[in-house]
């Protein structure tokens, strides 16, 4: 069932049809009353929900100069948002603003982006019980965001995505031990805290943790922990700079942050 979201609290439930596709049953696509959608919904499957919150754009992909990364190909689709599946959920919160291609394979996953995000690009969930996180105001000129192992990542509010960035918590096919049979290159969880820079053609892999308000230079490849307030570069990404801090507005200079330093407390015997 397709619907639009009334002004009050319960949803119209007359369908709404245009540019929604549902085959299944009990799969929900709820769209506020001012919610825009200028590409198309498709769902397959059972108990599935979409839901679009207030002032919401949700556009079809269109490439910004070079791609580096695709959708998943496995199926042709010209909708934005497709799923295959069962108990998938994709929340899209107020004033977002997509032109991505959202594909969703597999049962239990999680989208939610959070409040006046703009995101172009990609986003493929391959998998069973994945989740994509995004916070509020998070901007990506053109990305590739990819889960195919039931793992979370994570990008904090406030960040700046680039062009052609990469972010995958997998190498996407198994490596294996040749004598053991044993997989040697699982999955691992990635975690990019908030007002995180990733520069053009950055790739975050596996496991990388990047701590808030880092700064990812161009063609750097993350593998590892990123520390809060520092420029990183190269492949592997090393520490080029500590104690920065970066802006969206283009100026010469910007006001010293001051941190407030911690009380110090004093133990009964000794410090």
């Amino acid at each position: 069932m397709a619907t639009r979201t009334s002004s009050g609290l319960e949803p119209d439930l007359v369908p709404f049809e245009a540019g929604v596709s549902t085959r299944g049953e009990g799969n929900i696509v709820d769209l506020a009353a001012d919610a825009t959608l200028t590409g198309r919904i498709e769902v397959v499957g059972t108990g599935n929900r979409i839901r679009l919150a207030a002032g919401v754009v949700v556009e079809r992909y269109a490439p910004a100069g070079f791609g580096a990364t695709v959708p998943d190909i496995g199926r042709r689709s010209d909708a934005s948002i497709q799923i295959e599946g069962n108990d998938n959920v994709v929340e899209i919160a107020e004033g977002a603003r997509l032109g991505m291609t959202i594909v969703v394979r597999g049962n239990g996953n999680r989208i939610v982006i959070g409040r006046d995000c703009w995101l172009h690009g990609f986003a493929n969930l391959i998998t069973d019980r994945a989740s994509l996180i995004v916070g509020a105001k998070t901007t990506m000129v053109q990305g590739s965001l990819q889960l195919h192992e039931p793992l979370t990542l994570s990008i904090g509010e406030d960040c700046m995505i680039s062009s052609q960035v990469y972010v995958s918590v997998s190498d996407i096919h198994p490596i294996h031990d040749k004598a053991t049979g044993a997989r040697i290159n699982a999955g691992r969880a990635i975690e990019i805290g908030d007002h995180v820079w990733l520069g053009l053609r950055t790739m975050v892999m596996k496991g990388a943790r990047i701590g808030t308000g880092a700064i990812t230079a161009a063609g750097s490849i993350v593998a590892g922990e990123v520390p809060p307030h520092c420029i990183v570069g190269g492949a592997p990404a090393r520490v080029m700079r500590r104690d920065v801090h970066w802006s969206r507005d283009l100026a010469t200079d910007a006001p010293p942050v001051v941190e407030t330093p911690r009380p110090r407390v004093w133990r009964l015997f000794g410090r």
